[in-house]
């Protein structure tokens, strides 16, 4: 499966998807040159894009999938969200590029701010290309990391090109039984034992504590994320998820998110706007599941 990148930062999104959809990255636009210099590294042989206005059918390969995580300024909380009134608002851009290369998938990354600032666009033009779409949000501590992280996924499917295996609502459902599996899991470890592998078990630093009870009455943290984050982290070492699945903490203040392993190079620059990886092989392993191509393009 050819998979095609827009506003693909370091590639932590396009590396999910390649790893859950069996897809192999051919081209990729980003406007940064610090993140195009980290794409070149772990993707040598794809073809990079500058500037996405300047982008069209003309100069890029038709690809099985297109992903992205357009710039979630216009529509973040932490912001002015003037949405489509902000300079950076790219998703005309992103709905213009899918009418012209009509990928039979599409998937989609941005923030849960979106939800009332802006998804009505997103949706209306998806819908108008013949795409039906599904939406979940996914946070990564519900998969073992030690941040929240919650975010909006959207998976567009072209309805003549794909068939569906399961009944609509499927991307929630997958969403949703990921973190179950890792609460149920966090429950008989955290029940069991308070150390893993002879030493203490490793669990939240001040600053991450702090993040999780400033937004515990908020829409990103349930009222007990600060346990469930906690456990989370246990499972994750019991796992082995930070050397495996490519957790990596740091401890410099207002540093909560590092890229994965996978991601060599990638530091704290293109940390914050990064897509976490293993969010991104759970919507793509999820979608892999429930629609099959009619036709391979």
């Amino acid at each position: 499966m050819r998979l095609g990148s827009l506003c693909s930062g370091v590639g932590a999104f396009d590396l999910g998807l390649e790893h859950g959809l069996g897809a192999r990255t051919v081209w990729q636009v980003e406007i940064d040159a610090y993140c195009r210099s980290v794409l070149a590294r772990h993707w040598p042989d794809g073809e990079r894009h500058t500037d996405i206005h300047a982008v069209s059918s003309a100069n890029l390969v038709p690809v099985d999938a297109l992903c992205g995580g357009f710039p979630c300024q216009p529509a973040s909380v932490a912001g002015k969200r003037k949405a489509q009134e902000d300079p950076r608002w790219l998703w005309p851009e992103v709905a213009r590029i899918v009418g012209e290369l009509r990928p039979p998938l599409c998937i989609f990354e941005n923030v849960l701010g979106l939800r009332t600032a802006g998804m009505r666009d997103v949706l209306r033009d998806l819908a108008a290309l013949g795409y039906d779409a599904e939406w979940s949000d996914l946070s990564a501590f519900e998969l073992g990391a030690q941040h929240i992280r919650r975010r909006l996924f959207f998976v567009a499917s072209d309805t003549k090109r794909v068939e569906l295996r399961e009944q609509p609502g499927w991307l929630e459902r997958a969403c949703r039984s990921a973190g179950a599996a890792i609460d149920r899991f966090a429950a008989e470890v955290c029940a069991s034992a308070d150390t893993i592998g002879g030493g203490q078990a490793p669990g939240l630093g001040p600053q991450q504590k702090r993040r999780v009870q400033e937004h515990e009455h908020s829409d990103v943290a349930d009222p007990d994320s600060l346990r469930r984050l906690e456990q989370s982290w246990r499972v994750a070492t019991e796992r082995g998820w930070p050397i495996h699945r490519g957790w990596r903490f740091d401890s410099t203040p207002r540093v909560d998110d590092v890229p994965p392993r996978g991601l060599v190079g990638a530091m704290r620059k293109a940390a914050g706007n990064a897509v976490v990886t293993a969010c991104a092989f759970v919507v793509a392993n999820a979608t892999r599941r429930a629609l099959m191509l009619k036709e391979a393009t």
